[in-house]
């Protein structure tokens, strides 16, 4: 079990903690103890805290606190926890990224086949986009980190439609059939050059975005046309 720490819980100490440092020679402490109030609830568990203390370059970087039921330290070791919690962290990003980007917020089923393949499709749409992303930070000499997924299938998403209204029969299309990878990747290196736009830079994530318009449903599910026109039936926001 490894969770993050809610520092409104109470969490008594045994004694004094074991003080190491990470890789990045930021300090870590190391204690074992029971976290809750007392009583049945009461856990016997080990508290690893990463002091960041803005040397990450930013003050009000918070620290990082884990609780675990791993109580051995020689077992495991503080800064494989924190390593392991650091990796289930990216997953996490991950997924905000996919939800946010492609719109998830919104199933287009409540079954859970429905739910599976639209998970599956997002999933293969941000795996194609890490890989127009790695193009675009090449071209752009930066980082692929510091380019924003959803501001990229943003523009991305603006491109296809274009291209799919104006292209000409799909017939005329260049064919991608007998290449192999090193040619594709060529191809992809040649398409996508010249491609980079400031706009896709994380620091566009911190602007806001427009909020949807809030959608209406009719109370009671139906109505009648003639009731719409005479203003009768009542809407709900949702």
């Amino acid at each position: 079990m490894r969770l993050r720490d809610d520092t409104r819980v109470r969490f008594e100490p045994d004694g004094p903690p074991r003080v190491t440092s990470d890789a990045s020679g930021r300090t870590v402490t190391d204690e074992v103890g029971t976290l809750g109030s007392g009583g049945k609830n009461a856990l016997r568990v080990r508290r690893v805290t990463l002091h960041r203390d803005g040397q990450d370059g930013d003050d009000e970087e918070d620290d990082v606190r884990l609780v675990s039921n791993l109580l051995d330290a020689g077992l495991f070791p503080a800064d494989a926890l924190l390593a392991l919690y650091k990796r289930r962290w990216g997953i996490e990003q991950l997924f905000q990224q996919v939800t946010e980007t492609f719109g998830l917020a919104r199933l287009i089923g409540s079954a859970p086949k429905a739910v599976l393949l639209q998970l599956s499709v997002c999933l293969l749409l941000y795996d194609l986009v890490q890989m127009v992303k790695a193009y675009v930070a090449q071209d752009g000499r930066v980082l692929a980190a510091a380019v924003s997924t959803f501001y990229l299938f943003l523009d991305v998403k603006k491109e296809l439609t274009a291209w799919a209204y104006h292209a000409p029969d799909a017939a005329a299309w260049p064919r991608a059939a007998g290449r192999d990878a090193e040619a594709m990747r060529a191809r992809l290196g040649e398409l996508l050059s010249g491609s980079w736009k400031r706009s896709y830079t994380k620091a566009s994530d911190k602007r806001p975005r427009r909020k949807p318009p809030p959608t209406h449903r009719i109370y009671g599910g139906h109505t009648s046309v003639q009731r719409l026109l005479e203003g009768k039936a009542r809407l709900i926001k949702i």
